[in-house]
């Protein structure tokens, strides 16, 4: 492997992701817990960062390697204060804590947080003086010290993680914008209805003697056994009415625009835009006699203010299902 260079995130640099749903056996998470090897930890919806501290001070970067500038000063100097071993690399989720005073009832609001992320250095610091500051969770050591940590166990780093942030909670009194890794002390079972229950977007699951990987080369490591993101799969209707041609080729589909009728007002409003066809269906799809239809999609959340679904997935064309039953669940403010 290519020496690591402290003095920044080296291009490339792509850390191991978890297993998603679909690429594991439930019974898999169920073996681990008889073994008593699971760690069930909250899965935050935000926006991941690497943080790269060195005695020099401290630099972070997005997932796609891009340095973030002053929007986040304020988490360099709390992680600063933590007097951890340097060098060091840390991944973590910066977040919005919102909606509630308890840690285990915060909810995410990842439209505020891109909100603030793609706006520009000023209207990124209003926005968080009116949304409140992005915090950083850290869920993974990859250098601590200068040595590699990546290839120790899981539990291993979170004890190491652990104490260090305890230390400092002590002599903050909790006055900081770094978050300790959410474990819930439940079984399986009782931690997946508790994410449903409090709305949030899932969970991450670790074999306790789980070792992760990263690559320098861009592409992203085979994603390793032991973590694995579940998360609660939501379902619904759409209205497709039309379709928006290839750029490459105007006659072919390349994506169809959702909607959904208002509960309140009976209105249409715009769902997003879904395009993840295989080729036979996207050829039909590009014959305009096909509309208008009823999609039915999986996916991952809505957005809280536009009612726009995220990470969907398609299920099937609903024949049985008529146009005016599509109704929202709930009004969205801008729908």
């Amino acid at each position: 492997m290519a020496r690591f260079p402290f003095d920044q995130l080296p291009e490339g640099f792509v850390l191991g992701k978890p297993l998603d749903r679909d690429d594991y056996d439930e019974e898999t998470i169920y073996e681990l817990e008889r073994q008593g090897c699971l760690i069930i930890t909250r899965k935050r919806d935000g926006w991941k960062i690497y943080a790269v501290i060195t005695k020099k001070g401290v630099r972070l970067y997005t997932a796609g390697g891009n340095e973030i500038d002053g929007r986040l000063d304020h988490i360099k100097k709390d992680l600063l204060a933590l007097n951890i071993p340097t060098p060091a690399v840390i991944a973590g989720e910066g977040h919005l804590d919102v909606d509630s005073n308890s840690y285990a009832s915060y909810s995410d609001d990842i439209g505020k947080v891109i909100s603030i992320f793609q706006a520009n250095l000023k209207t990124s610091l209003e926005l968080q003086e009116k949304y409140g500051r992005i915090r950083f969770m850290p869920f993974g050591l990859v250098y601590w010290g200068g040595k590699s940590v990546i290839n120790k166990p899981f539990h291993e780093n979170l004890s190491c993680l652990g104490k260090t942030l305890f230390k400092f909670f002590e002599t903050s009194r909790g006055e900081t914008y770094i978050r300790p890794l959410h474990i819930l002390e439940m079984s399986f079972d009782e931690a997946k209805e508790f994410a449903k229950k409090k709305g949030w977007e899932g969970l991450v699951l670790y074999d306790k003697n789980f070792v992760n990987s990263f690559s320098l080369d861009g592409k992203s490591p085979k994603r390793p056994k032991g973590c694995y993101k579940w998360k609660p799969v939501l379902e619904d209707d759409f209205i497709v009415r039309r379709w928006i041609p290839s750029p490459k080729d105007p006659s072919r589909m390349k994506e169809v625009i959702l909607l959904q009728k208002d509960p309140s007002t009976g209105k249409e409003f715009e769902c997003g835009k879904f395009g993840t066809f295989t080729a036979k269906l996207r050829l039909e799809l590009s014959n305009d006699s096909k509309y208008p239809f009823v999609i039915q999609l999986e996916f991952d959340m809505r957005f809280p203010k536009s009612g726009k679904i995220r990470n969907a997935r398609y299920v099937r064309i609903r024949t049985d299902k008529k146009i005016e039953d599509c109704i929202s669940k709930k009004s969205y403010p801008i729908a």
